[in-house]
């Protein structure tokens, strides 16, 4: 069996330690003067290299060969066989598991003990918060007044809860959570060791997911490496099948259901949320990925700079009723470790937000006639548009020339332009164009009249005439296919639409199209 990536790229001197400067020089210090402390304690979230960093400073006390500035030499048979796990003079103690009185008593008897090979014994006791009152009060002597062989160094992600009484008696360190730059770095250098080719939009789900851990970074890295061993090509990953192996929602799934929620469409939301439901994402994600969307609108908005070609539902909604919103996001979030029937908590925000009933009745309002009629007079405009002449086209000149047409759609109207991005053509017959895509949402944008009128411009434009086309959902569609539209989205977010430089550029017409919508 392969060793994992954390274990197999553990930190072994001080320089490797990874965002922890201000620990790691102090600690060197500490060896090279020989001023060094009977008790240790060193806090901070998991992942950061409190472990990792007691190890090496057990190296670097006992090392045959020091180097000069207090890092281990990592050559010795000492600093070999702590590497290994089989030094006697490093005593390891899980204290969630061994957290009682009578655990601390049998380390008070031990303690006494001279060291078995090397110049220090050292206890590293884990959690150390997990200790019952009992077991700290027994300890709290040994930490007074320890043997001069011995170094205790206490780790725990819970600094709160340990009395004041054993806070008093260590020299604390904090770490701290790793930047985004760093986690990134490191994972650029792991997979350059291990000749992993990953995107850089990859990369950077990746480093958000790692949510400042080292050891989290890593182990992520590593389950979707594993995920590729099925693949025609392991060693390259890239953004879908990152979203795909860790249960990733796509961002257009995430817009759609919060612009039904806002837009109070409750039956549409419901149906997507089912859809979401069947397809296996994974709704913790889902939840999470829906806060961050809230706060970036939410932070935009305080800035007077909402980017409403991105989040054009959110126009219209004050503040107050964005936060409300993330309220409930968080909650179901929360609630969603523990539930024993996920759906419900999205199903729940639905029932219980009413917001947009204002802007639905204004939008209704701006469309005259009714909604009945100006979906007869736009499908009306869209057969006009399209030839009924007999088509000289055949499904593989659509297929070389669909990039061409996408791309004269996405000035005008970025959705529209990821799922057409998206969308896998199938055939042409009969001047018919059937094209699949993975959502039902997706199929109900591409044949909204108004796209339909778009399409008809640009196809006019590209192939010389206009057909007409339909969709058809496919729930097994490749996941690399359901989550394209939203790489294109993102990318196409952090662009600043180009004008046409041209009247004759049908990008124009294409835009008069979606004023209103």
């Amino acid at each position: 069996m392969s060793q994992v990536l954390y274990r197999k790229y553990r930190m072994q001197n001080f320089d490797e330690l990874v965002g922890q400067d201000h620990i790691s020089t102090i600690l060197k210090n500490a060896v090279k003067k020989d001023s060094l402390s009977h008790a240790y304690l060193f806090t901070g979230s998991r992942g950061t290299g409190k472990t990792s960093t007691a190890r090496i400073l057990v190296k670097a006390v006992n090392c045959l060969d020091p180097s000069g500035d207090g890092n281990p030499c990592n050559k010795c048979e000492f600093c070999k066989a702590i590497t290994a796990g089989r030094f006697l003079d490093l005593i390891e103690i899980d204290a969630a598991s061994n957290r009682g009185i009578e655990q601390i008593r049998d380390l008070k008897e031990k303690i006494e003990f001279s060291p078995a090979e090397g110049k220090y014994k050292v206890y590293i006791i884990d959690e150390v918060h997990m200790l019952t009152n009992e077991a700290f009060n027994a300890l709290l002597k040994t930490l007074e007044e320890p043997p001069k062989h011995v170094i205790l160094i206490l780790a725990t992600t819970d600094v709160h809860k340990l009395p004041p009484t054993i806070l008093s008696r260590c020299q604390r360190y904090d770490f701290r959570l790793g930047g985004e730059d760093e986690i990134r770095d490191l994972l650029k250098s792991i997979a350059k060791k291990e000749k992993i080719k990953i995107s850089k939009e990859g990369l950077n789900i990746l480093v958000h997911n790692a949510k400042g851990s080292f050891r989290d970074a890593l182990s992520l890295l590593d389950v979707v490496y594993s995920g590729q061993i099925e693949s025609e090509k392991p060693d390259e990953i890239s953004e879908n099948e990152i979203r795909h192996i860790l249960g990733i929602p796509d961002s257009t799934m995430v817009y759609y259901l919060l612009e039904k929620i806002v837009l109070n469409d409750k039956i549409a939301a419901l149906e997507m949320i089912n859809e979401i439901d069947r397809k296996g994402v994974n709704l913790q994600q889902f939840a999470k990925y829906t806060i961050l969307m809230l706060r970036e609108i939410l932070v935009q908005k305080m800035q007077n700079k909402l980017n409403e070609e991105e989040y054009s539902f959110a126009k219209d909604l004050s503040t107050s009723e964005i936060i409300t919103l993330i309220n409930h996001f968080i909650i179901a979030e929360r609630n969603l470790k523990n539930s024993s029937l996920p759906i419900l908590e999205f199903e729940m925000i639905i029932g219980r937000v009413n917001m947009g009933e204002c802007i639905k009745e204004e939008r209704k309002v701006k469309k005259k006639p009714q909604k009945e009629k100006v979906k007869e007079k736009e499908d009306k405009v869209v057969e006009s548009k399209v030839s009924t002449k007999k088509s000289k086209l055949d499904v593989e000149k659509i297929k070389k020339d669909w990039k061409i047409l996408t791309n004269k759609i996405k000035p005008a109207n970025g959705h529209l332009f990821a799922f057409l991005e998206s969308a896998n053509v199938l055939n042409f017959d009969r001047g018919k164009l059937s094209m699949e895509v993975p959502f039902q949402f997706h199929k109900d944008r591409i044949e909204d009249p108004k796209s339909r009128e778009a399409v008809a411009i640009v196809c006019r434009e590209v192939f010389g005439e206009c057909f007409a086309y339909e969709c058809v959902v496919n729930g097994k569609m490749a996941s690399k296919k359901r989550a394209e539209a939203a790489v294109i989205l993102r990318k196409e977010s952090n662009k600043k639409v180009q004008k046409p430089k041209s009247k004759k550029n049908s990008s124009k017409d294409v835009e008069d199209i979606f004023k209103d919508m």
